[in-house]
């Protein structure tokens, strides 16, 4: 029994050490083979194939991988009749990449210019880039900063008249930060989106085309400011609609441009009224 035990260890272990020599010699045979192709592959194979790589290059890990190749053949044929034209070939990957590398960073510090609401260093760095990027692209960046400069800020017509009021007493006293921004809304305005509720008669004036609203849930609460509408695809809407039939405190979206006149006054001009 103990003989019987002995030879099947030894087998196992003959077993092992065969599995072992096999794998090892498995293993020298690829690493052989790889070899023989390199050694075996002609100037002209290894110039092609890189050729190949730099034509189908799309991004930035690939224009680099051409780059490299190329680096690799100059490297290892520094007499090949392809010299020249794989140091041109090296050159043309390197920019490609450092171009779309430039695009990249460019983009992501507009991002970052934008959150932070710089907007002329964010136009400045979109220009810095106009030339490496399409019409189309570069055109939709325009787009974004317009957009999200001129985004509607939030708010309720009673903080937004409060506010206005704070600002307009530092204007009086020339007092920063308010009397800029004061300043700011007398020439420019500021995009402003709200909720508003109607009163329970008599806020529709065809006339001058405003409508006069109020800033809290409910009939006739809060502060009321007027809503000029003119601009908006609602002038025939307000001019037909009978005001008696509208239930005091329906509430409207509006989004629009707030300014202060030279009186001290506001000043609403709405681009969208949507009742909700």
């Amino acid at each position: 029994m103990k003989k019987l035990l002995i030879i099947l260890i030894g087998c196992l272990i003959i077993s092992a050490c065969d599995n072992g020599e096999v794998e090892r010699l498995q293993k020298e045979n690829e690493s052989l083979k790889a070899q023989i192709a390199e050694l075996s592959e002609t100037e002209q194979n290894r110039f092609s194939k890189a050729v190949d790589l730099l034509n189908t290059a799309n991004d930035l890990q690939s224009y680099k991988t051409a780059e490299k190749v190329f680096s690799d053949f100059i490297e290892k044929f520094p007499t090949s009749n392809y010299l020249a034209e794989a140091r041109k070939n090296k050159q043309i990957a390197k920019n490609k990449a450092d171009t779309i590398e430039k695009i990249a960073n460019a983009k992501s510090e507009i991002k970052s210019l934008i959150s932070q609401r710089k907007w002329t260093s964010a136009t400045k760095k979109a220009n810095s880039i106009k030339s490496l990027i399409g019409q189309d692209e570069y055109t939709s960046i325009l787009k974004q900063i317009k957009e999200e400069r001129y985004k509607p800020r939030k708010t309720t017509i009673d903080a937004l008249l409060a506010e206005i009021a704070d600002l307009h007493s530092d204007y009086i006293r020339g007092k920063d930060p308010g009397f800029q921004r004061y300043i700011n809304l007398y020439s420019d305005g500021e995009r402003v989106e709200f909720v508003a509720y109607s009163p329970s008669y008599g806020f529709i004036d065809t006339t001058y085309k405003y409508i006069r609203v109020y800033g809290r849930p409910g009939c006739l609460k809060g502060e009321n400011i007027e809503v000029h509408y003119d601009k908006t695809d609602k002038v025939s809407y307000f001019f037909n609609i009978d005001p008696d039939k509208i239930p005091c405190g329906t509430a409207y979206k509006i989004v629009g441009n707030i300014s202060v006149l030279s009186n001290g006054h506001t000043y609403f001009e709405a681009e969208t009224i949507e009742r909700i």
